[in-house]
């Protein structure tokens, strides 16, 4: 027997059969892999479709009903001011009103003529100079700014607050009768007056305004002088010959309608010798001349 022969044989076979054992290993191998790898893909696919949604979940999960506090829980925070929010405010308070000017300590209301915006004027005496001059809506005094004009009262905005001036009480004379109960006219020719009495009206302008009431006329709307009623006994325009009623609407021919109109006709009183009032009474125009002396 050729035992050289029969050894090749042997190896060669063996190595054959060792080559194809290895490639079916192999080939297991990869078979079990990829089957373990689609296993696990349908496993994974099937717990996304069944796992729900976050809004659905959202939408699943129960709301709580929100539990609310009674209004006594919250009382200890301004007991116990414990934001310090009280003294802060009243801190606030107390420094806007020492900021804030005292009108009455520095002027005094002596007489109105109420009226909105141009039409009503005031006069003011300054306590310190004891000057007293004649305004009206939008001036400033002492800081605060005049913003209405009644009777009696003048408005003035402080800041950001409202505070009023009231006219002192003062005794006055009984109020005469009414012009169409009396019956009185008014003397013809001009009406002759004292110059010492006219200037020592017009240095109180004050008494002069509350010894009448005085308040703007306005005809259909429109601004057309100023109305007298209530005048007092002995008063400059009881000398004057002015009656309950009259309607002011021209001096020396100049229409009277707004404040500063007001305020040429007082310096037309100081400076000239003598004047024509037009009014208007029951309806009919009159002229009334004055002379100074």
């Amino acid at each position: 027997m050729d035992w050289t022969r029969f050894s090749q044989f042997s190896i060669f076979d063996f190595r054959g059969l060792v080559s194809r054992r290895t490639v079916i290993l192999v080939v297991m191998a990869i078979l079990l892999y990829q089957g373990t790898g689609i296993l696990y893909n349908l496993l994974r696919l099937q717990l996304i479709r069944t796992r729900p949604t976050p809004a659905a979940a959202e939408k699943a999960k129960p709301v709580a009903a929100p539990v609310r506090e009674t209004a006594d829980a919250y009382r200890i925070i301004p007991e116990r001011n414990l934001f310090d929010t009280t003294t802060s405010m009243v801190a606030n308070k107390q420094a806007v009103a020492v900021q804030q000017p005292a009108i009455d300590q520095f002027i005094e209301l002596r007489g109105t003529v109420a009226g909105e915006g141009k039409y009503g004027f005031a006069i003011v005496e300054e306590k310190g100079t004891r000057k007293q001059k004649l305004v009206k809506s939008g001036d400033i005094l002492s800081g605060a700014k005049i913003i209405r004009i009644r009777r009696n009262a003048v408005d003035f905005l402080v800041g950001d607050q409202v505070v009023t001036l009231k006219m002192v009480e003062t005794k006055e004379e009984p109020i005469l009768p009414s012009a169409r109960s009396a019956g009185s006219v008014v003397p013809s020719g001009a009406t002759v007056l004292s110059r010492t009495e006219i200037d020592r009206e017009l240095q109180d302008m004050g008494s002069l305004l509350r010894k009448a009431l005085v308040r703007p006329y306005f005809n259909a709307g429109v601004p057309d002088g100023f109305i007298v009623s209530n005048i007092r006994l002995g008063s400059l325009y009881q000398k004057m010959g002015i009656m309950d009623g009259d309607i002011i609407q021209e001096v020396n021919n100049r229409k009277i309608q707004t404040a500063d109109d007001v305020m040429g006709l007082l310096s037309t009183l100081r400076s000239s010798t003598g004047l024509s009032v037009t009014i208007t009474r029951r309806g009919n125009k009159e002229t009334l001349n004055y002379q100074f002396q």
